[in-house]
Order: structure tokens, then sequence, then C-alpha cells
């Protein structure tokens, strides 16, 4: 009999190192709770990082068309097509801009960061296109008059 008493009481010593099943759902709750705070915080990351590569391409797209304008020639790049117009005017299509965010619609933030950003109408939708969220191999349209400045961007 002292046997069976001695072994449930090693026994019973060796059963309180563990959690209690309050202390489990306390942390999971701490868990859960920070998960919540931080997706908001991700995701408006996510989409800041979305709007600065898209600047990032439409800059690229404007440095090509700055190249194909100055040399009137298209040998500049394949992306890029030069168009003379009437009286000096100009046009030059960058075909293959990827614009991944919310910029192509909403030019009041990152799009300030643009060379061209008042020909755009500091932020309103009337000067560059129907351009949607998300959108993949966009072309962009500049339009130079004959001194050389930028009229208009459009985005298709």
């Amino acid at each position: 009999m002292k046997y069976l008493e001695v072994r449930r009481e090693e026994l019973r010593k060796r059963n309180d190192k563990g959690f209690t099943l309050m202390e489990m759902l306390i942390v999971v709750a701490i868990i859960a709770v920070l998960i919540a705070i931080a997706i908001p915080i991700f995701t408006s990351q996510l989409e800041k990082a979305r709007d600065a590569t898209s600047v990032a391409n439409i800059r690229s797209a404007y440095a090509e068309a700055q190249t194909a304008y100055i040399t009137k020639d298209t040998s500049t790049s394949a992306n890029a097509t030069y168009a003379a117009g009437t009286g000096g005017a100009a046009t030059v299509t960058v075909k293959n801009v990827d614009i991944e965010s919310q910029v192509a619609n909403n030019w009041s933030e990152e799009g300030s960061k643009l060379p061209f950003y008042d020909v755009l109408g500091g932020g309103s939708d009337a000067n560059h296109g129907d351009a949607a969220q998300q959108k993949k191999d966009c072309t962009l349209t500049f339009t130079y008059n004959a001194d050389g400045q930028i009229t208009s961007v459009t985005i298709a």
C-alpha cells in the first residue's frame, strides 16, 4: 500500500510542471489581439509599397518618353514610340508600364512626386484617362507642345 501512495505522490509532482488550460487560453487571446492589430498596419504598408513601385515605373516611362522625344527616334527603346505632330508638337507612347496600385486613379499622394504632376491637374482624373487598380502593361501617352513641354499624359 505504501508503495502505491509513494508512486501517486511522484506522479502528482511530475504533473504540476505543465500549463493550465486558462494560461493557454490567455496566451492565445493575447496572440489573437496582436495579430488583429498587425494585419491592418501590414496591409497599409503593403499598399504604400505598391504605390511607390507604381510611381517608380511611371518615372521610368517618363524617362523613356523624354529620351524618345529628345532623340526623335524610337530606336532607343522597344517600348517607346515617337510620333511627330503638327507645328512642332509630338506624341510619345510608352508601352508595358506596370501600375499595380491606386496611383492610376489617385495622384494626390505618391503621384505628386512625378515630374509632370502639374499636367495631371493636381489629383483630378481629368487628364490621365480611365485607369483601374491592378492594371498591368499600361500604355502611357505623353503629348508635347512645340516648346517641348508635356501638355497631357494619358494612361490606357
